[in-house]
């Protein structure tokens, strides 16, 4: 009220009205559809600051944040098992781990019997995309073959818990493979060697790993000029001299050994059985208990 000394609020659509009524209504006769449109902007505008202005209560501010803290250290869950798989770097220069496995007639085959040679031990799959594209490029069995004429032995391994002689017979006669086909379907060996991918190739100078890692560095076998890792340690181990490149990295298909199987089994059993607590006992979400609550004080 006037000479009241409090302010008066005037609500919006009356606002807009008297910012309007200025012009007269014969005025706003005349003018055409442009020009109404810019007067009725023109006095929204003046509506907005005579809010701005007045009495009305400023939008709440949200509280001060506090300075962003660096994040805590992961630590190590109790149920979470380091993982089983060697290093790399820790085996080169050192004696080749054990290794004892069957071979495709079901016959032991012993590394240590070859530690008096120059070995190249495979780590594949034929399931691997990777080393079937190897094969078919010709990149490995022409290898073989001129290596072997100098004494180098092959010998491979399938670390897939799957693995199946009867899934690989086919492999070995379409690349006609004659040196030792292994399996170690624990995954144990190839975790101990270091493997995480097929392929994975290692070189043994007398039964000491002097090179590991990969055939190359094409991972998609388009490279006109790749670096041959493998050719290469091969070809210093048998000059006698010390490989320049002991230690490369793999690419291609992780393998599934039995014991990432049952890992990743045992995870999803877990998420089961949490997902099937969670259904059994739902969780009201907060906004429904604080509107639950106000109806009842209603």
């Amino acid at each position: 009220m006037e000479g009241s000394g409090a302010e008066q609020r005037i609500p919006v659509g009356q606002t807009l009205d008297r910012s309007l009524y200025f012009l007269g209504r014969d005025d706003l006769a005349q003018m055409n559809g442009e020009e109404r449109i810019m007067v009725t902007f023109l006095a929204s505008g003046l509506l907005l600051i005579q809010w701005m202005i007045s009495g009305q209560e400023a939008p709440p501010q949200s509280p001060p944040q506090s300075p962003p803290q660096s994040p805590a250290p992961v630590e190590q869950q109790a149920d979470q098992p380091e993982s089983a798989i060697t290093s790399p770097i820790t085996l080169i220069g050192k004696e080749a781990p054990e290794l004892i496995l069957s071979d495709l007639s079901g016959n032991k085959f012993d590394l240590s019997s070859l530690s008096d040679q120059i070995v190249v031990m495979e780590w594949t799959l034929p399931e691997c995309r990777f080393a079937r594209r190897i094969y078919a490029q010709h990149k490995m069995i022409p290898m073989m073959r001129r290596w072997g004429k100098q004494g180098v032995r092959w010998v491979s391994v399938n670390p897939a818990f799957f693995a199946h002689p009867a899934k690989v017979q086919p492999w070995i006669d379409k690349y006609k493979v004659k040196h030792p086909y292994l399996f170690d379907p624990s995954g144990h060996c190839a975790e101990a060697f270091g493997v995480k991918n097929s392929p994975t190739y290692i070189v043994l100078d007398r039964g000491e790993i002097v090179y590991h890692g990969a055939l190359d560095d094409d991972v998609w076998g388009i490279k006109a000029d790749r670096k041959h890792y493998l050719d290469q340690a091969i070809g210093q181990v048998v000059e006698g001299v010390p490989v320049a490149n002991p230690l490369t990295r793999t690419y291609g298909m992780q393998i599934r050994t039995r014991r990432t199987e049952d890992l990743r089994r045992a995870a999803l059993k877990k998420m089961r059985k949490e997902a099937l607590e969670r259904e059994a006992n739902p969780v009201t979400p907060p906004a429904e208990v604080e509107s639950s609550e106000g109806e009842g004080r209603e």
